[in-house]
């Protein structure tokens, strides 16, 4: 079942075939796969580089590993902002040939995604551009993906709601919508068991940076060493009685191929990680009768 769109929203379908594969009675997909470069990050990208123009900034810039440097890109083109995209060396994959499509300045950069941001940041100051970067404008976050829990309101009051995560900002924004817009359902993320810090403060209580962690092409989403939004994240799944689940690259795989197979949608391996934190969830707590949401963030 398709909701009715308006030109910025994105469907909430019934998975009927992953219902009866996985004994759940109500899966919703919320199908942030169809924006224009399909991603969820369409939505603070768009947000960012409108802001930036109410602001008088003529150029903006990010740090990424790809998808957001795209959005980015894709949208500064169409409001006619100089765009400069900085990204890792060894992520340089065909989402940077986009982003020069879409005549964005890609400065490729040694070190880390970290590294990236910090390099994006400094340029930002130095040369008066916009930092969309995460952390320099968290309300401008929150407020546009707090329009994806809006959306959902339409057609559901979910029971609870699984949100990949990697610097929690789509998390918080989801909370901050269903906090804004009505009920609260339980706040899932879901992550790589290979390094994250939300994950890691979730279970261990402590917030130190990540040092131990393995970074593959699968699970670069959802890396995190320093979440930005870390402690708004922990806050949003301990206040809806929600959890945090890490997961294996394997699993990612495994539940990419099972939506594709079940339902023809086919997205990103981490973001395929809503539906393993769905089943971990039924078999922790037995509960399959209830309105679950699962948002699919990138498709390919």
């Amino acid at each position: 079942m398709e909701t009715e769109l308006s030109s910025d929203e994105s469907p909430l379908l019934r998975a009927t075939n992953l219902e009866r594969k996985l004994g759940v009675s109500k899966i919703h997909l919320k199908l942030e796969i169809v924006n224009p470069t399909k991603t969820h990050k369409d939505r603070i990208a768009k947000a960012h580089v409108k802001y930036a123009k109410e602001l008088g900034f003529s150029g903006i810039t990010v740090g990424t590993c790809g998808n957001y440097g795209t959005s980015i890109a894709y949208f500064a083109e169409k409001e006619g902002l100089k765009a400069v995209i900085f990204i890792p060396k060894h992520y340089e994959n065909s989402r940077v040939e986009e982003m020069k499509r879409y005549g964005a300045e890609v400065i490729l950069v040694d070190g880390s995604y970290e590294s990236a941001v910090f390099m994006s940041k400094t340029f930002a100051a130095t040369m008066n551009y916009y930092d969309a970067n995460p952390g320099s404008q968290p309300m401008v976050d929150y407020e546009a993906y707090s329009l994806i829990s809006k959306e959902i309101l339409k057609e559901v009051e979910p029971y609870a709601v699984f949100v990949p995560v990697g610097n929690g900002s789509t998390l918080v924004g989801v909370y901050y919508g269903f906090k804004k817009y009505g009920k609260m359902p339980k706040i899932i993320g879901v992550t790589t068991s290979y390094g994250n810090q939300i994950l890691n403060a979730f279970y261990t209580g402590s917030t130190e940076e990540v040092r131990d962690f393995v970074e593959t092409h699968l699970n670069e989403p959802l890396v995190s060493s320093i979440s930005f939004d870390l402690q708004k994240a922990l806050e949003a799944i301990k206040s809806s009685g929600g959890y945090v689940f890490g997961f294996a690259d394997d699993t990612a795989l495994k539940y990419a191929r099972i939506l594709e197979t079940s339902e023809g949608i086919k997205v990103l391996p981490a973001s395929a990680l809503t539906m393993a934190g769905l089943v971990k969830f039924v078999k922790k707590f037995g509960i399959t009768d209830e309105d679950f949401v699962l948002l699919l963030t990138g498709g390919v």
